[in-house]
């Protein structure tokens, strides 16, 4: 179960993406209507995401427990 883990944190920090945006979250912001609908998305995820506490936490040491 530990080396699963391991190996599936090996590369993680790397594959973090965006969250997925609503078009209701893109109703009434200025810039969607001025860019095309992906790339409006793409900006709003980009603004709500926090990518770089996402890869501290993977970061952060890990202990299983079994019950």
């Amino acid at each position: 179960m530990i080396e699963v883990w391991r190996s599936a944190l090996a590369d993680a920090a790397q594959r973090i993406c965006l969250p997925d945006i609503a078009d209701k979250a893109l109703a009434g912001l200025k810039f969607s209507a001025a860019l095309p609908s992906r790339l409006a998305a793409a900006t709003l995820a980009a603004r709500l995401a926090d990518v770089d506490a996402a890869a501290e936490v993977l970061r952060e040491p890990v202990r299983f427990a079994y019950l």
